[in-house]
């Protein structure tokens, strides 16, 4: 299902890549909401007013527990995401699970139960514990934390009686994890993975013109992953309303093919499409390609019976073609008419391009060589956790572009749609990955409704199978893999024949799933390929993932006690950016890769443990500020100028010592200067960077980069005063009134002359007036144990971040931020009224 009605002026704004004090454009919700109720198909937004209650309901005892035992065949793999067998999951046995249990009832009394709305992650919320799991960031969540594993979840909402007779269905976008679901009492059914949305047909459950009452268990003591993964219903869920005669979920595939491959003149769009028709009632289908202008550029009709599914082909001329620099997206319409009249419609946004691999060019992307310079990403933000709003998923995209990243992997699970939705608009290429690895029937079902349910994104252009499945890395294990994945990728191929498949290994290459998958992924191992390319060179490559810089953003030298790592990224040769980036540009064939990671994120603290509570792998960290390596990858991933010096120049104490000073950039040549004296001027050699050894002084550390004997951009690091204010600046200064909407705050303390302080670590308390609310807080500190969900933080280096959130109501929310030692500041955000996206009360 299509959302645009819901995000369209947030990608209008976003796509000027979230520029300082944009404002976003009304959308015209509301003519959408109409239009689709016209024809009797609403999709209402049900993520506000939710009761939750953290703890498992008195009476429920063990009739609830997980339907997945462990496989000791299997001890040697950790979590349950790769090695748990399942009991029954068939409607039989969940039919009226549940139903005696008191928090299911109907007229149970929730008044006392906290008032949220979605999304929801209530992991973020809890208090740091040493004892609690390393891999999931030290959060009490999880197989060794039994007070916070379960969360209940009530909502209240009504029903006209004019639904009555319609088809009706719950879309959850993700629930983690192992989620009960019921409605009036009754026991819709159970759904393990966290990462794959599901869905319930209700119509037979729904009290028409009256009140419903939803229950949603979740119980997240077991994980899918060695990463923080947060607990609750953290994505969307939706109330989707149609008539008898409608197109079936997910059952619009739309997708572009040129001769030869290759973009020139027409391109052939194949369409097909799925209709629900019980009664097989007389009725034909109608699609409309809309172009990125607004103009219908081709018609085409479906049968006027059966069959339900249709597949058509339709010609548009000299397409205009989508790609990460000109991300165009054309929009296919699909109308039902039965009985006389029209009574569905479906829009779908899709993109025409053209993806190959070379076993000598590599990756191409609509007939040129194109070179991934791409990032892994988990879905971990300061602040919030997992549940993400949708406007922080624009603006990290946003980030990761204004970088010169072009690609994104969803490592390594299902994204939510919303991130795809981001790339598809802004315009980066994605790694789609599955988490689960196996071809049993659980395991196919749930890779057949990730593919079903993204394979529209034009962003995607290429499926990825499984991570590092050690296990089925082994020569002993070679023909379990070959099934395995043949079982997998053959499903893939039938359900999307427009898309190769790959598996991230970090072993067993040339043996096993090598044997059969589409393209060869390469994690780390780059000294591999060579060997690998001369002995299959007619096997096409890919980098999957790379490098595992492991830096802390602003500090300057290792600090075990403190759990911090050098900017310097003083790494083995193949973990800087500059030991592997290099050696991809030179193989093609390899097709660049994608690097561990974009954001810093929780759990996994590498090298340290406690007090460490995040990974520092992120070439930005959990707030998206970036680190000194950024500009690294900018100076070569990116056309614009860049000249970015490091350390600050902050250093008491060390007067007469040598410090040394880093330049990257992309200037031909970089003359160095401190106090107005140059320190020499050095030739850049491509993909690398420069270094000085400066004997440190307090003042000013510069640097001239020329082009042609010219001087073209300058850029100075200087000794600052001590703090004396606080800075407030945010990504927008109009938000949404829709009670979703977010501004990126930004908080900074700064000297006399406002400069930002480097090394200040105030405390920095927030006050908020107006329609709004703060979600979240972060500084990006990997050691840091303040809380998320709070109205104070200490900067970190220098900075802080504030997410605030619109409400419904219009007007100006103000946020104040205030420090003893400091100058106060204060910054307003405009929330105006445009129609929200149509939503239950």
């Amino acid at each position: 299902m299509n959302k645009t009605f819901f995000t369209t002026a947030l990608a209008a704004l976003l796509a000027l890549f979230i520029s300082s004090n944009a404002s976003s454009a009304p959308g015209d919700s509301s003519a959408a909401a109409r239009v689709q109720g016209e024809y009797g198909r609403e999709k209402l937004l049900m993520d506000f007013n939710w009761k939750f209650h953290l703890g498992d309901a008195p009476d429920a005892g063990a009739k609830l527990d997980y339907p997945e035992v462990r496989n000791l065949a299997k001890t040697q793999i950790e979590d349950i995401g790769k090695e748990g067998e399942l009991a029954d999951l068939s409607e039989a046995v969940t039919k009226n699970l549940g139903a005696d249990i008191s928090f299911v009832q109907p007229k149970f009394d929730d008044r006392r139960w906290r008032q949220l709305d979605l999304p929801h992650d209530w992991a973020v919320e809890l208090p740091f514990d040493e004892n609690a799991d390393v891999k999931h960031g030290f959060k009490p969540v999880g197989k060794k934390s039994n007070g916070n594993n379960i969360g209940w979840y009530r909502r209240h909402f009504d029903l006209p009686a004019a639904d009555k007779g319609k088809i009706l269905w719950l879309e959850f976008d993700g629930v983690f994890r192992n989620s009960l679901v019921w409605l009036n009492g009754h026991c819709l059914g159970r759904h393990l993975s966290g990462y794959t949305g599901f869905r319930y047909d209700i119509s037979q459950f729904a009290n028409f013109g009256g009140e419903n009452q939803l229950i949603v268990r979740v119980d997240a003591s077991q994980g899918e992953g060695w990463f923080y993964e947060g607990a609750g219903i953290y994505r969307h869920v939706w109330l989707v309303k149609a008539g008898p005669v409608h197109v079936a979920p997910d059952g619009i595939f739309v997708w572009s093919s040129f001769p030869n491959n290759v973009p020139q003149g027409e391109a052939e769009i194949h369409i097909q499409a799925s209709l629900v028709n019980p009664q097989n009632a007389a009725a034909k289908m109608s699609f409309d390609i809309v172009d990125p202008d607004g103009k219908s550029v081709c018609k085409v009709m479906g049968a006027l019976t059966s069959p339900a599914e249709q597949q058509l082909k339709c010609a548009v001329q000299t397409p205009q073609l989508w790609s990460p620099e000109s991300p165009k997206l054309y929009k296919l319409i699909t109308t039902v008419e039965s009985g006389g009249k029209m009574v569905d419609r479906v829009e779908t946004e899709f993109g025409i391009r053209t993806v190959a691999f070379d076993v000598k060019n590599g990756l191409s992307l609509n007939g040129k060589p194109y070179t991934i310079k791409g990032t892994c990403n988990h879905q971990d933000h300061a602040g919030v956790g997992s549940a993400i709003p949708d406007a922080l998923q624009y603006w990290r995209v946003a980030k990761l572009k204004e970088m010169g990243g072009n690609a994104y992997r969803t490592s390594h699970n299902p994204p939510t749609p919303e991130l795809l939705e981001a790339c598809d608009r802004l315009g980066l290429l994605v790694m789609d990955e599955n988490r689960r690895m196996d071809s049993n029937q659980y395991t196919l079902g749930e890779l057949k409704s990730l593919i079903l349910r993204d394979r529209n994104h034009p962003s995607i252009f290429i499926w990825s199978l499984g991570n590092e499945e050690r296990p089925l890395q082994t020569p002993e294990s070679s023909s379990q893999a070959v099934a395995i994945v043949t079982a997998m990728q053959n499903l893939a191929h039938e359900l999307d024949p427009s898309r190769l498949c790959t598996v991230a290994q970090n072993g067993g290459y040339g043996d096993g799933f090598s044997k059969v998958i589409d393209v060869q992924g390469f994690n780390y191992h780059e000294k591999e390929m060579d060997p690998f390319h001369a002995k299959f060179p007619t096997q096409k490559i890919t980098g999957t993932e790379i490098a595992s810089t492991k830096t802390t953003r602003g500090i300057y030298a290792d600090d075990k006690e403190r759990g911090y790592v050098s900017a310097y990224a003083n790494e083995k040769p193949g973990g800087a950016p500059w030991g592997w980036w290099p050696d991809f540009v030179e193989r093609p064939w390899a097709s660049g890769s994608f690097v561990w990671t974009g954001f810093d994120y929780r759990g996994e603290p590498t090298p340290y443990k406690w007090p460490c509570i995040s990974s520092q792998f992120g070439i930005m960290d959990t707030c998206g500020f970036p680190k000194d390596i950024y500009y690294y990858y900018q100076s070569w991933w990116t056309d614009k100028p860049v000249l970015h010096l490091i350390p600050h120049w902050n250093w008491p104490g060390r007067e007469g010592q040598t410090i040394l000073v880093r330049c990257f950039s992309n200037f031909k040549e970089v003359e160095l200067f401190l106090n107005g004296k140059s320190l020499g001027k050095k030739t850049m050699q491509p993909n690398q960077y420069l270094d000085w050894q400066v004997i440190y002084a307090p003042g000013v550390l510069s640097a001239k980069g020329y082009a042609g004997g010219k001087v073209i951009a300058e850029t100075k690091v200087e000794t600052t005063g001590a703090p004396v204010s606080i800075q407030l600046a945010t990504d927008r200064t109009t938000v949404n009134a829709d009670g979703q909407d977010v501004s990126v705050v930004t908080v900074s303390v700064v000297d006399a002359l406002g400069r930002v302080v480097p090394v200040a670590d105030n405390l920095i308390r927030f006050e908020l007036s107006g329609p709004g609310k703060i979600i979240g807080v972060g500084n990006g500190d990997p050691s840091s144990h303040e809380a998320d969900k709070a109205k104070e933080r200490k900067v970190f280096c220098g900075l802080a971040q504030v997410i605030v959130q619109s409400s419904d109501k219009s007007g100006t929310i103000q946020l104040t931020a205030a420090s003893p030692e400091l100058r106060p500041a204060t910054l307003k955000i405009q929330s105006k009224t445009t129609t929200p996206p149509p939503a239950l009360p």
